[in-house]
């Protein structure tokens, strides 16, 4: 029977590759992994059933016990959570299809070069974890214990991570937004929304009758002044519970709202308190009010420093080493210490082709803008005052700051956001859209 088997196998093999001329490039690799598993069960068992290739994915194959695990997991789980099976033919089609898009969405990372290391897959996996209130540890087993492998759950993940990056990657340079649709957004009401701030108030009223004389409010405010002192020292509003009740002071939190949201009386009281701060009693016809910022959040609030700066640099090169730049640039900024034009000597010892012409002008820098040490150094020079000789990759320098400003990034942060909200309600189209351009134009053969 063994030699029956190898027999047929040889004549099998002198067939192959008499028809191999005839064979395309994919054609080719189809014969070739068919053909070694043949090999690989003549070396294994004689018997053993040969695996079946269902679909040729551009250089990759779908197996089909990689469809039949497939199906027998999400049959596993609706009949966990009493769902009605689909018809098996049906899920067929569908878990083939979703075998095929994950095939072709892998080999487009593996082009790209994008890959997930163990590193990130760790962090996953704890996140993971962490969400089921496990350790990774206590995950590990929980999922043995049900009869998976840790291991395969692992590579799945991984590749899970693997395809949203390449999607993510793929797919948001689809996504085109102009300017005129983040100002619509922007004056949309989802827009102003989305760049008011929200405050998250506690609230405690101490009633006091609109009519009431004098004695009384200034006994009702030496009562919601205690209680506000206690309130400070113990953290809040929720520790003190007891002794409001105790003065017939009523603890009413107002909960997350927006500045638009929160009653008039507040609003201006809000709008000065940090995070964390309590305020000073509030009179209303109601009584006395104290509130209490818990947290706050939205909003579009930024500003970073520029600094005008010009420099002058000296540089190494074929006749000066950098230990004569050096000495060079002490000589030069003495010269500027005792009194001589920055501009003038920028222009004849700067070898900063750039700015010697203009002085030593760099104009108004951004942080980030310039390298390390230069930004470093420009930050610890005041206004005005010349700073010390320091190296760079480029040389020695010696700069002086003339201005600073605060420039406002309110309008490029909205404007920001909204594109990122914006580029959210497109995604799934866009995703979708690219999914089918890459199964349709990649070759495919189901068998």
């Amino acid at each position: 029977m063994r030699q029956l088997f190898f027999s047929t196998l040889n004549h099998l093999y002198s067939a192959f590759i008499k028809a191999s001329a005839c064979f395309t490039q994919r054609n080719m690799m189809t014969g070739i992994f068919i053909f070694t598993l043949l090999l690989n069960t003549a070396s294994h068992a004689e018997y053993e059933v040969i695996e079946q290739v269902v679909a040729i994915a551009e250089d990759d194959v779908v197996l089909a016990s990689e469809i039949r695990d497939q199906m027998a997991e999400i049959q596993r789980r609706l009949i966990a959570n009493k769902q009605p099976l689909p018809d098996n033919n049906r899920l067929f089609e569908q878990v083939l299809e979703q075998k095929i898009l994950e095939s072709l969405q892998l080999q487009r990372a593996e082009k790209i070069g994008l890959r997930i290391d163990d590193q990130q897959l760790n962090d996953t996996m704890n996140s993971i974890a962490a969400r089921n209130n496990l350790s990774l540890a206590e995950f590990k087993l929980s999922v043995e214990k049900q009869g998976q492998s840790y291991l395969e759950i692992r590579n799945k993940i991984r590749r899970d991570m693997i395809i949203r990056e390449v999607q993510r990657r793929s797919v948001i340079r689809t996504i085109n937004i102009d300017q005129g649709e983040v100002d619509n957004f922007l004056r949309s009401e989802k827009g102003q929304a989305l760049l008011e701030v929200e405050y998250n108030i506690d609230h405690i009223l101490l009633a006091v009758d609109a009519d009431a004389s004098k004695d009384i409010v200034a006994a009702a405010n030496k009562k919601i002044s205690k209680l506000r002192s206690l309130a400070a020292s113990e953290g809040g509003f929720p520790p003190i519970a007891g002794q409001a009740k105790l003065i017939a002071a009523e603890h009413n939190p107002l909960g997350w709202r927006r500045f638009s949201e929160i009653p008039m009386m507040f609003q201006a009281t809000v709008s000065e308190l940090s995070e964390g701060s309590i305020s000073e009693a509030i009179r209303s016809d109601s009584g006395l009010h104290i509130i209490h910022i818990l947290a706050k959040r939205g909003g579009i609030e930024g500003s970073q420093t520029e600094t005008k700066v010009r420099h002058i640099l000296i540089a190494p090169n074929e006749i000066r080493s950098i230990d004569d730049a050096k000495i060079l640039a002490a000589e030069v900024r003495k010269k500027i210490i005792d009194g001589e034009d920055f501009a003038s000597l920028a222009r004849k010892y700067s070898d900063d082709p750039g700015s010697a012409l203009t002085g030593g002008d760099l104009g108004w820098a951004e942080p980030g803008t310039l390298v390390p040490e230069f930004e470093t150094m420009m930050a610890n020079t005041d206004i005005n005052q010349t700073s010390a000789i320091f190296n760079s990759q480029f040389g020695w320098h010696i700069l002086q700051v003339t201005d600073r400003r605060e420039k406002d990034l309110s309008s490029e942060l909205a404007n920001q956001r909204a594109r990122m909200a914006i580029a959210e309600t497109k995604y799934d189209d866009a995703l979708n859209n690219w999914l089918q351009d890459l199964r349709d134009n990649a070759y495919v053969d189901i068998k």
